[in-house]
């Protein structure tokens, strides 16, 4: 339980900081504009909510069944659920082709990042319930 709540609360802020504060920065550093990083951006974050939960709790149902398994490389799977999930809210849009370009595939970082940071946060393994020897 304590997985998907850390997976929940924090993926959406996580991933609008790397987008926002993150790549968006870097996109604009790159085409030599000024930086748009301010704290008027913020007003965006329940929107961020929004859109990034279905994919936080998707990639936390990844992260418990690798946990539970004790896989190893439990975070860099993790990150790799959270690039794919993260297309999630355009999923339409991918599908009808009004959305394309080499660019696309950087949108998964949104995703990748949160994940990684998540569930390292939750720690290495699902703790063992009591009365179980392991």
């Amino acid at each position: 339980m304590r997985r998907f709540v850390v997976f929940a609360v924090l993926f959406p802020p996580l991933a609008f900081i790397v987008a926002f504060w993150g790549m968006l920065q870097i996109l604009n550093w790159a085409l030599g504009e000024k930086g748009t990083a301010d704290y008027g951006q913020l007003v965006l974050l329940p929107l961020a909510y929004m859109l990034a939960l279905l994919p936080a709790l998707l990639t936390a149902v990844v992260d418990d069944v690798l946990a539970r398994r004790n896989i190893r490389y439990r975070i860099l799977w993790t990150a790799f659920a959270g690039y794919v999930f993260i297309f999630t809210p355009l999923l339409a849009a991918l599908l009808t082709g009004s959305i394309h370009g080499p660019y696309l595939f950087l949108f998964g970082i949104i995703g990748a990042v949160p994940a990684a940071i998540c569930s390292w946060l939750t720690g290495r393994t699902t703790p063992v319930p009591r009365g179980t020897t392991s």
